[in-house]
């Protein structure tokens, strides 16, 4: 789903893309001229290697997202908080893109299967 940064009104637009068993549901409210900031929800399932045994099991998706994208180069004020923005150069705002920005980012971090959770203690 694609829509140009110009026609996003102040008011927000809701937002609903899904990329197999994951679905990134939410709202992108413009915040600056050229700053529109994603807040949703990340929901569903992935395949995913365990880090601990390799082992390939079904994890569970449930996390809150909150992005930030920016119509050409994000250049930061000083003393502003970092954020995380995602930068499009072509006057449109991808949301296939910040799903699968946000899903390579939640698979990055560390995840142990069923059984390796129970000998982490976890």
């Amino acid at each position: 789903m694609t829509i140009e940064f110009k026609k996003i009104p102040n008011s927000g637009v809701d937002f609903e893309v899904k990329c197999e068993e994951i679905t990134l549901v939410g709202n992108a409210l413009k915040s600056d001229k050229t700053i529109v900031a994603c807040k949703g929800k990340l929901i569903g399932t992935v395949e995913h290697t365990c880090d601990r045994c390799a082992e390939i099991f079904t994890l569970g998706v449930n996390e809150e997202v909150e992005v930030f994208a920016s119509d050409g180069l994000y250049e930061d004020k000083e003393g502003e908080e970092l954020l995380n923005v995602i930068e499009f150069f072509d006057g449109s705002l991808n949301f296939d893109t910040i799903l699968q920005s946000e899903l390579e980012a939640l698979k990055s971090d560390y995840h142990y299967c069923g059984t390796c959770e129970q000998i982490q203690g976890v």
